[in-house]
């Protein structure tokens, strides 16, 4: 809320006002002061937000929500004992009749599977299969943070894979768990 009434009074700063500029002239001045504020401040929360890497996908309009991962943090944050949600939004450039689910962990050289009671991704992820080329599809699913693991900085990678075993998703993130 402060930042925004800062945005608001740093629009058009006072000073350029009795500088006695013609009534066009201070409207360019301060809308343009005000652009790039506004700008920068597109530029601050994107730095902030999740960084999502490809490792490989194939799909097409791919949008990826992952819950103890808001918008503007740097590092998703998953309390241990509970469950982390995931949602990813895609469409599929080629048909698949099935696909499964893969979530790994990886803390420095050595990469760790997470457990995955259901990797089935058709029914118990959402997934519509058989899936069309061209048909957008949901993934949306809980993965749960187990107590005993181990409260570190890891990076995470997402994978979806079709029946052929091609590479449906394949994005990671970093991720702390608490």
């Amino acid at each position: 809320m402060i930042l925004l009434v800062l945005a608001i009074l740093t629009v058009c700063p006072p000073q350029y006002k009795s500088l006695n500029l013609s009534k066009y002239l201070e409207t360019l001045v301060c809308n343009m002061h005000g652009s790039l504020l506004f700008l920068l401040l597109g530029v601050l929360s994107a730095a902030n937000a999740v960084i999502f890497k490809d490792c490989g996908s194939t799909v097409k309009n791919l949008n990826i929500k992952i819950g103890g991962c808001p918008d503007a943090v740097s590092v998703c944050r998953f309390p241990s004992g509970q469950n982390a949600s995931i949602e990813a939004t895609f469409t599929p450039r080629s048909s698949f009749k099935n696909a499964t689910i893969k979530l790994a962990a990886s803390v420095g050289v050595i990469d760790i599977d997470f457990p995955m009671k259901f990797p089935e991704a058709c029914g118990h992820w959402g997934l519509k299969c058989p899936g069309k080329a061209g048909l957008p599809q949901t993934l949306r699913g809980e993965v749960s943070v187990e107590s005993s693991y181990p409260k570190i900085k890891i990076e995470v990678t997402l994978q979806l894979f079709d029946d052929k075993g091609e590479t449906l998703i394949c994005k990671s993130f970093p991720a702390e768990i608490k």
